[in-house]
This record gives structure tokens, sequence and C-alpha cells, in this order.
């Protein structure tokens, strides 16, 4: 007899095993071969980087290898972060991952590869825990049920929709297991595998993590009012999960601690302050998010919740609330979560509530796939314990699926994605799938019916894969991988002094987190742990900024200087013989800052596609300045008066002689278009809305002096488009104040036009003037600031080194942003200091001259390392307590 079953034992294990393979394997080929069949790199010229991939999260990376392979004091500061920034929050956010090391693996242009790989792998892992789970909960899934179910979690509309957002699949991963241990401690006490995978959420990302902690909550009274005798048992197993819970935040307080004190400076300025009860959505918008391929672009900026889960599951979970196996007080606990959940898709305070605060910009309900996992968890349910459906069961949830379905043909005329194929499919899958169900009620056992079941189900999800994903473009790995090549091989041809230690422009650039990818102190960043007063800053120079971004590309001779720009990258016309060697290149070096003043910069080296030039008047990131920059303040909306501000203030000027001086046009000409004002700031309308509408400004430059245009906010690119001597100036960024655009340098004696073409019938121009800068003045101007440059700057992030002389009367300025978290020692001393511009950092110190370091360590760094210290101590206490006191009982 024990022969026996070792027998049976063995023989089955195998069988279980290629389940477990298989779960994790479906979805991991699936993403490679969809990939390889859209010519993803190596198979083709494509990649697997769209939208925010693309544009923000594989620079990321890049700077994930180099912190990893030799640059450890990246990890807290960068100053490729914008015009430098703190580090922690974003790795919390975008960056810590044990799937990340696979980059360590793949350099240069197979990065995107190891892109690809990690999404297949995390993918894959979804469908592993889901089938875990499905097999481990108390009443298991037949196995391969569970296959197709965890098959359709791992490929849900969410992971399929959101997998570009690889930061949040940790998530998804992880809730089966939270589940399972949610289970296992109501039902038997257990915690120690709640608070593991908890604080394995938590660290991986803190924002789904809060939304698992969410669940958790809700899923934990779920499963403690569902027990028949709560009221008598509920105590232990809440001291027991409120612990568990504390105990994975404290663990990661490290982490969280700092990050959070970084939030309150920069994401969480922008929350919500008051929450209205209105609707986001109407309940009718969600029904098509259920059918297959219910995606497209513009779902991905402002649609709805990305449900799909694949028919099967859903006609399983719609049979959940028929079914008397369960207890009327069981389906009116799990009808209160799913209403909760679908409210909260649609509800702005339960949105709200679920994104911590603030509306998603983009990618809306982030959470979504915690409703997947419901109705998957409603349909295991199902599977293991509903023995016979009568008819009327059927009835009832045939009736729903044909309402749905009808609901689906009224409206596919509103819906950009339901399309005849979309509906077809959906049709056809929700029809097989219902009379699958019929079936496996009187048969389910029968091998052959399970296995089509299975099949229905992962191909289902399977093409929804398909024809979500072929909603979306995606950019070629030519397009990347030849600008980032052509850019790092200029770079390395650069003076690495200047380039490690002071900061580095460009007049073209691919995305604002460039500087990221080539590990170039710049002026951009796109991030949305970015420190808003970098923006309110540019905001007062003249240059493009937005909540979660800033680029440098409307800069001046004046804030070049200012800033430190002094290594630049230029774009050349390239040879077509070149250009036909490394195509697409143009997508990165087109021209996105027009700048004629940084071409008459000194040139250094040329390659044939970029000039590396030098900024001779750019200052040192520290340096001497007078202390009445200390009470200096910038006004809103006047560019040009506070770049004097910053010159003047800086020399302790008493008598103020001003940089720029305002020139008028020599002739305006308007062309189909009519003004209801004389002056150039006037709302300009077409006269006949079918034709072209320009206006034409010109003037003649009178000295080889920049020139610049100043333009009020009130336009963006969709309102009109600049050109300079035909050449186009893009205009492409978002700007929240007046910028200043450079349209000549040394054109004396030249006629310059500036169009204006309108591409809207009518555009209110708020702002708009032209400024001639003294460019002898700014010349001798900053030869004076240069003279209190600091020396021997060395900038090796999160430390700053430097020797700096003082006058009598002047202060330490840096135009290094003044984070929280930064420590001063002056001479081996520990010295305080200030905020200067509302940006900086600055300090009063004695006149000579001085030894400088500057040491950024988070705020919240220290006091977050204790606290997870101690809870580390309180976690090894409570884990080993009781079996040491199973010991000395035995013992006594």
């Amino acid at each position: 007899m024990d022969v026996r079953l070792t027998r049976t034992t063995i023989k089955k294990r195998p069988t279980a095993l290629w389940y477990y393979w298989l779960s994790a394997l479906i979805p991991f080929i699936t993403v490679l071969i969809y990939f390889a069949i859209k010519g993803a790199f190596p198979f083709g010229s494509s990649s697997i980087l769209t939208t925010d991939l693309g544009q923000e999260y594989i620079d990321f990376y890049a700077y994930v290898r180099r912190v990893l392979l030799g640059h450890p004091h990246e990890f807290l500061y960068s100053f490729n972060n914008s015009l430098g920034g703190a580090m922690l929050g974003t790795w919390a956010y975008y960056l810590i991952s044990p799937f990340n090391l696979i980059l360590l693996l793949t350099p240069g242009k197979w990065i995107t590869v190891g892109v690809w790989l990690m999404t297949a792998l995390k993918l894959g892992t979804c469908g592993l825990t889901m089938f875990y789970y499905l097999q481990k909960r108390t009443r298991s899934v037949q196995p391969s049920l569970a296959l197709a179910l965890s098959t359709a979690y791992a490929l849900c509309g969410y992971n399929t929709a959101y997998q570009l957002n690889i930061m949040w699949l940790e998530g998804v991963m992880l809730l089966p297991l939270i589940l399972l241990s949610l289970e296992r401690l109501v039902d038997h006490l257990q915690w120690r595998g709640y608070l593991i995978w908890l604080s394995l959420a938590i660290l991986t990302n803190y924002y789904i993590g809060y939304m698992l902690c969410l669940f958790s909550l809700i899923y934990f009274a779920y499963l403690m009012l569902l027990r028949t005798k709560w009221r008598q048992q509920i105590w232990p197993r809440v001291w027991r999960f409120a612990g568990s819970s504390i105990l994975a935040a404290g663990l990661n307080a490290w982490l969280l601690w700092p990050t959070w004190r970084e939030l309150q400076t920069t994401k969480a300025t922008y929350n919500a302050v008051h929450w209205d009860w209105s609707w986001e959505f109407s309940p009718i918008s969600l029904l098509p998010k259920l059918s297959l391929g219910s995606y497209s672009f513009d779902q991905m900026s402002s649609g709805q919740a990305n449900i799909f889960t694949g028919s099967l599951v859903l006609i399983l979970a719609l049979l959940f609330w028929t079914a008397r196996e369960f207890s009327v007080k069981q389906r009116a606990l799990a009808g209160g979560v799913t209403i909760f959940l679908l409210l909260s898709f649609m509800l702005e305070p339960l949105d709200l509530l679920w994104h911590g605060g603030q509306f998603p910009v983009w990618y809306p309900s982030r959470f979504s796939f915690i409703f997947s996992a419901w109705l998957i968890l409603l349909a295991a349910e199902v599977l293991t314990q509903v023995k016979q459906p009568r008819l009327w069961q059927f009835i009832v949830v045939g009736g729903l699926l044909s309402a749905w379905l009808i609901t689906l043909i009224v409206i596919r005329g509103d819906v950009a994605y339901l399309t005849d194929v979309n509906l077809g499919l959906t049709g056809f899958f929700t029809i097989a799938s219902f009379a699958l169900v019929l079936l496996y009620f009187n048969h389910r056992h029968h091998r052959l019916l399970l296995a089509v079941m299975s099949l229905v189900l992962i191909g289902e999800v399977l093409t929804n894969y398909q024809a979500s994903l072929e909603q979306i473009s995606y950019t070629k790995q030519t397009e990347y991988w030849n600008y980032t090549n052509v850019v790092r091989q200029s770079l390395a041809k650069a003076d690495q002094q200047k380039v490690a230690n002071q900061r580095t422009g460009r007049t073209f650039n691919r995305d604002n987190d460039d500087p990221m990818q080539f590990s170039i102190n710049g002026g951009d960043h796109f991030n949305s742990m970015l420190n808003p007063i970098i923006g309110r800053f540019y905001d007062k120079i003249g240059q493009a900024a937005g909540d979660n971004f800033v680029n440098y590309k409307f800069g001046t001779q004046v804030t070049d200087n200012f800033l430190g720009f002094q290594t630049w990258l230029t774009n050349n016309s390239p040879d077509p013989a070149l250009l036909s060697q490394l195509s697409d290149l143009n997508s990165g070096l087109t021209t996105t800052s027009y700048r004629p003043d940084v071409f008459n910069y000194p040139s250094e080296k040329n390659d044939g596609l970029i000039t590396i030039r030098n900024n001779p008047n750019a200052l040192n990131l520290l340096f001497a300045a007078n202390q009445s920059l200390l009470t200096t303040k910038l006004g809103i909306s006047q560019p040009v008066l506070n770049q004097e501000k910053l010159v003047s203030d800086a020399l302790g000027e008493q008598d103020y002689l001003a940089l720029y001086s305002q020139t008028n046009f020599d002739k305006i000409t308007l062309k189909n278009i009519q003004r209801d004002l004389p002056n150039t700031a006037a709302t300009y309308t077409k006269k006949v809305a079918a034709l072209p509408g320009t206006v034409t400004y010109t003037f003649k430059a009178m000295t080889n002096d920049s020139y610049y245009l100043a333009l009020g906010s009130s336009v963006d690119k969709d309102a009109i488009s600049l050109t300079v001597d035909g050449e186009n100036v893009p205009i492409d960024e978002n700007f929240r104040d007046t910028i200043m655009l450079n349209v000549a340098r040394r054109d004396i004696g030249k006629t310059i036009k500036i169009v204006m073409t309108l591409k809207k019938n009518s555009v209110w121009i708020q702002h708009l003037e032209l400024y001639q800068l003294n460019q002898k003045r700014l010349d001798q101007k900053f030869k004076q600031l240069k003279q209190g440059d600091a020396k021997k700057v060395t900038l090796n992030g999160d430390q700053v080194q430097a020797q700096v002389t003082l006058k009598k009367g002047q202060i330490l300025m840096t135009t290094i942003p003044a984070n929280q978290g930064w420590q001063l020692t002056v001479d081996g001393q520990r010295q305080a200091t200030t905020t200067v511009l509302q940006t900086f950092i600055g300090a009063k110190l004695s006149p000579g001259t001085h030894q400088i370091s500057l040491r950024f360590r988070p705020d919240g760094w220290r006091q977050g390392w204790l606290s997870t210290g101690g809870f580390i101590l309180i976690t090894l206490i409570v884990w080993f307590w009781p079996s040491v006191l199973s010991k000395r009982r035995r013992f006594k």
C-alpha cells in the first residue's frame, strides 16, 4: 500500500511541474514571439520601445547600468537629472527591481533586447504566481483550467496595455501571492507569507505597493466577514494582519521615509485639493473594455480601465452570483467588493483614493489588474464549488451576455477600437465559452473538454494581446541606437573634465532624458519625481517647463553663462551618403533648439555630424557672487528683466546697466489675417478660414549682437508655427511662461524675416517683443563674474569638491538646486546653507580662500535606516519567539 502511494506521487510530480513551467512559458513566449514577428531587434529594425518606455525609462535603464557598473555615487544624486536632483525617489518608483539586473548583460544597442526580455519574464512570472495561487489555495482549480486562468491573468487587458510601464508589473505578479498569504493568515493564523510578499511589493514599487495595501485591507475584511464566528476570531487575525502590514512598511523605511520626504517637495505638491463626488465616465463606457482588442493610443492617454480578462472568466464570475452553493452573505460581500472596484474606475474620489490623491497623467486606472485578479478568484470559486447550475442560472447569465453584446453593437460607431473584426471575435469567443461552460458542468472530468476550455481561453487572450498591441506604434531600433551611438562617439571626443564638471547643452535631442542616457550634466529631464523648484525657475528665465519635465531649449547667452553650460553639441547638416548608412538618424539630430548664438561659440571638434563647441563665458557651478543675490526676487512673465537681475545682483552693481534693449520691427505684414489691436500683442484672426494665414515680422540687424523674440505662453505648437528666414523654429515643448527665442546672431546688415503661421482660425498673442542683447556689455560682466569662479571643481554624484575665494560682501553661490539633504563643509567645518533665488544652494562665508565640500544624503535617510534596523529586530523577535517558547516548553 505504501509502495503504491509512493509510485502515484512520483508519477504525478512531473505533470504538476510541467503545468508550472507552462504557466510561465506561455506568456513569456507570447511576448517574445509577438515582438519577433513585429521585427523587434535583432529580428528586424523595430523595438519594444514606445511612449514613456522609449522616451523616459530606456534612459533610466542606461543610468541603472552606469550606477551598477562603477558609479555608485550617482545612486542618491545625479547631475544628469535636470540641473541636478535627488534620485532615491526615482529608484523607489522606477528602478528597484531584481529583473533590472538583466540589463547588465545587454550593453549598448542590446539594451532594448534587455527590456524586451524583462517584459517577457515579468509577464511569465505573473502567470506562474497566479497558477501557484490557484493550485495552493484551499480549493485548488483543476490544473489545465488553472493554466488557462493564469494565462488570462498574465495577458489581461492591464498587462497588455501597460506592459510598457514595466515598473508596475512586480505588483501584478505579487498580488496572487498576497491573496494566498491572506487566506492562510485568516484560515491558519500564518502571517509570515503575507509579511514577505507585501514587503517585496512595497520595495519594488511603492506606488503599486500602496494599491496592494489598500486591496489587502479590503480582501482581509472580506475573508473575515465570511467566517461564521468572525466576532470571536477577529482579534488574533486583526493583530497579525495589522502587525504584518506595519512590519512590511517598517522594513522598507530606509526607502519609504526619504521617498516620502522627497514626495512632499515633488509629486505630492500636485495632489488634488478638492475631491468632488462626480462621475469621470458613465458605466456604459466601461462595457466595451470587457471586449477583445479594447485598446488604442487614445485609451492610453484618457481612456477607461483595462479590465479584459477573457469571456470564460466573465461568464464564470457572473455565475457566481446565481450559485446557491454560495451563501447570500458571501454573494453580497463579493458584490460589495465588485461594485466598489467598478465605482473606483468611474467616481472621482475613489479614483483619487487608489492613486494616492493624484489624477493619473496618462495611463488611467492603474489598479485595474486587481479587478482582473478578483474576477479570476470568483471564477475559481465557481469551478471548485458549483456542482450543477440550474437552467435559470444559465438563462440569466446568457441574457446578461446578450445584452452586453447588443450594447457593443449599438455603440460601436462611438468607440474606435470596436472594429468589426474585434466585435466579431468577441462574439465568437463569448458564445464558444458559454457553450463550453454548459458542457463543463455535465462533463467536468472529461479531459478533452477541459483541454478545449483551456485552449479557447488561452486563444482568446492571445488574440486580444495581438489585437490590442496592433494599435500602438513603436520606435525603430535605428531611431534609438543610431542617434545614441553617434552622440556617444562625439562625447568621447569632448574634454572629459569639462563634461564631467560643468553642464553640456545640445541644439538637438531625442527626448528630455538624453542627459541620463549619455551621462552629461544637462538641463533637461522628464520624471514624475521632478523637483518643481527647477520648473518654477525655468518659467522665470524663459525656459520650457511642466509638472513633470524641464527642457533647456530656449536658452540665451545670459542663461548659458550663468548656469554653466560650457560644452555645447550642435548638429551639422549631414552628408547624404552618411545618412544612407545611418537610417533614421534625423529622428534625433533634427534641430529642437534654434540657437544661432550657440552656433557662434568657438568650435573645438567636428566629426561631420556633430560639432563640439565651448562657451568661454560659462561660469562654474560654484562661484563667488555679491550678497545682493540673497534678496533678489524674480518676477512672472519677465524673462528679460529676470536675466538682467541675475547678472546685476551677482555683481552687486549700484548703477544698473541693461543687457537687453527692446527693438522695433521695421515692418509687419499680415496675409489673410486681421488683428483687433495695432500692437504685436493682439488677437490674430483669419479672414478666410480655409486659406493659410501668416504674419511676417521684418527687421534689419544693425549689429552682430544676438536678437531674441519674447513670446508669451498663450500660444503653443498647436496654435502657431514659426520660421526665421525659412528655417523652422521649434516651439513643440510646452511652456508656462514667456520664452526667449534666439532669432539672429552675427547678422549685421541682414534683413531678418520671422513668419508666424496660424494653425487655428483665431489666436491670441499675449506677448511678442524683439530684444537686442548687448554683446560687449555681456562679455564684460561675465569676465568680472568669472574672476570669482571656483577652482578645482569636482562633481561626483552625491559629492562636490571645490576651492573658492570670496571678497568682502560676497557669498558662495552655486547653481546646484537646493534639495533637502545637502551638507556643506567649509575648511573641514560644517556650515549652514541658504537658498538663493528660491532655487539654488548658497552660503554666507567669511572673506578668503575656502575648501568647499558638499555631500548629499536624502532628507530622512538616517532616520529611515534607523527605523528599518528597529523593525528588523522586531521582525526577528516575533518570527522566532514562538519556536523559542516551544523549545522551552519541551525542555521543561
